[in-house]
């Protein structure tokens, strides 16, 4: 029987890849599945893929309906993706928007005055 499930896995596995290619169009999309570990709440993935709860709700039905998440073992409500994207070759663009660095100003620069060379 594992022989049997290995080999279908791998025969299906270009339909799997194309299938995710076509679903998870955008960054949004791919950081919303790829995190969708069975864990992950639709805040905390709203919070990581800066889309809204609602529109990663949707998504995990469609998903669901594709065969793409399965529904959590572990937490009631939750989705937990079947593969990761690493796994088919794909990735996800994590980057986090982070607050850049405000510089300092000197003291004179603070009050308007300018430094004559």
């Amino acid at each position: 029987m594992r022989e049997m499930l290995k080999w279908t896995r791998f025969a299906n596995f270009s339909k799997l890849r194309e299938t995710l290619e076509t679903e998870l169009d955008t960054d949004e999309k791919k950081i919303a599945y790829d995190d969708s570990d069975g864990a992950n709440g639709l805040k905390e993935l709203a919070a990581l893929s800066h889309a809204p709860q609602d529109t990663i709700y949707s998504w995990w039905q469609r998903w669901f309906r594709l065969g793409l998440v399965t529904e959590s073992e572990t937490r009631k409500g939750r989705m937990k993706k079947i593969v990761s994207l690493d796994d088919v070759g794909l990735s996800a663009t994590k980057t986090r928007v982070r607050a850049q660095p405000v510089k300092a100003k000197k003291a004179s620069e603070a009050n308007g005055e300018h430094e004559v060379r």
